[in-house]
C-alpha cells in the first residue's frame, strides 16, 4: 500500500478567527463540505514548503506556519489513503482570493464550525483547538 502526506493549516488571526473554506461541487472528495486549507506535498518539499505554496495556490494568503497541531489519517473516496499534519498558522497579510478548488469561505470563531458540514475528524480538532484557544 502507498502512503501520501498532506498538510493541513488553521489559519488563525488576530481576532481569533479561523479560515475555513467549502470545497467546490466539483471536488472527488467530499464535495461540498468545509475545511481548513491545505493539499499534498510535491517532491523534495519539507511539510511546511507544501502548506505554504498550498494557502498561496488556495487563497493568496500571506501567512507564517507555527508548529504542528495534529496528526491524522484518512482514506480518500478513491481509495488513496493519507496521512496528515495539521499546522497552527498565523494570518499576514492579503485577501482571500479562492482557487477553484473551493466555492465559499469564512473568519469563524473556532466554536463555530461545529454548525458547518464537515467530516467528523475535522470537528474534533477544531473542537480541540477551540478548547485550547480559551
Amino acid at each position: 500500500m502507498q502512503y501520501y502526506i498532506a498538510v493541513k493549516g488553521i489559519i488563525q488571526r488576530d481576532d481569533g478567527k479561523i479560515l475555513v473554506l467549502k470545497r467546490s461541487e466539483r471536488d472527488d472528495h467530499k464535495p461540498n463540505v468545509w475545511e481548513t486549507v491545505g493539499g499534498g506535498m510535491d517532491a523534495e518539499e519539507s511539510p511546511q514548503e507544501a502548506l505554504l505554496r498550498e494557502i498561496h495556490e488556495e487563497t493568496g494568503l500571506t501567512v507564517n506556519v507555527l508548529e504542528p497541531f495534529n496528526v491524522f489519517t484518512f482514506k480518500k473516496d478513491n481509495g488513496e489513503f493519507k496521512v496528515g499534519i495539521t499546522f497552527v498558522c498565523e494570518y499576514v497579510h492579503g485577501d482571500v482570493l479562492l482557487s477553484e478548488e473551493h466555492s465559499a469561505y469564512q473568519w469563524i470563531n473556532p466554536h463555530e464550525f461545529a454548525t458547518l458540514d464537515s467530516v467528523p475528524s475535522l470537528h474534533e480538532e477544531i473542537e480541540r483547538y477551540s478548547k485550547m484557544q480559551v
